[in-house]
């Protein structure tokens, strides 16, 4: 969801309680999955970046498994970028099927990111999602 002018303050609400929630579902199943912690520790190893949490990993993986593509989180998938830097590209007419969740904190002075004074009254977290493309939704630039 885009937000433009249009959407309502109890539009964007219930859209950023429904982020919210379906992190909290996840967050919770994560807990004991042993397989996923695995698979995690695996991710971290592969990637490059290798700069996300255990959370936000399984919450990608749920993703996956309820759109029936197999393989690892930032791995097996990536963004429309992560790709064209690995040397694909997504095939012509394919759409993300696939959520990651990214957290970010707003400062009421208006900073934004981990900098924010830890001492400041007002400090607020927004889940936001980005796309990611599967394997199968890609093909070598070559």
């Amino acid at each position: 969801m885009i937000f433009t002018q249009t959407h309502t303050q109890e539009e964007k609400k219930a859209y950023f309680q429904n982020l919210r929630t379906r992190w909290a579902e996840s967050k919770k199943l994560a807990t004991n999955d042993e397989t996923a912690q695995a698979l995690y520790k695996e991710a971290q190893a592969s990637t490059k970046s290798g700069k996300f949490s255990y959370w936000s990993f399984y919450f990608t993986l749920q993703d996956m498994k309820k759109e029936g593509f197999s393989g690892i989180p930032y791995i097996d998938c990536k963004t429309f970028q992560g790709w064209k830097e690995s040397g694909f590209m997504v095939k012509k007419g394919e759409k993300s099927r696939i959520d990651g969740i990214v957290w970010l904190q707003f400062g009421s002075n208006g900073s934004v990111g981990n900098d924010i004074d830890p001492t400041e009254e007002e400090t607020h977290v927004y889940p936001k999602l980005y796309h990611l493309f599967h394997t199968s939704q890609v093909e070598s630039i070559a």
